[in-house]
């Protein structure tokens, strides 16, 4: 669960990254700042800017403090909402594409 969290918030900034400098000329210096200016310019809505921010940060928790993780939290994060953000991610970011040419 702990690489699979590593991996989506990766993949999914990394995304996001493209999409700031491509659409907007945008830099990013952080995995949470990509989803900040990812919202705003409207590809994403706050709730999810909000659950993925959350995300970045407990990848980062994984990544820098692995000791010191719990994996039932994370678990139990992931099974609360964390799909349901990186879904609605994905539908968002799916949308803005698809009415960019």
């Amino acid at each position: 669960m702990r690489y699979s969290i590593v991996l989506i918030i990766e993949s999914s900034a990394d995304l996001g990254l493209y999409l700031l400098r491509k659409c907007f000329g945008e830099e990013a210096r952080t995995y949470r700042d990509v989803f900040e200016k990812l919202l705003r310019n409207n590809v994403i809505s706050s709730e999810t800017a909000k659950g993925m921010k959350s995300l970045a940060f407990l990848r980062n928790m994984v990544v820098h403090r692995y000791w010191n993780v719990d994996d039932e939290k994370i678990y139990l994060e992931a099974k609360s909402n964390g799909i349901q953000i990186i879904e609605k991610f994905i539908e968002e970011v799916r949308s803005h594409v698809s009415k960019d040419p």
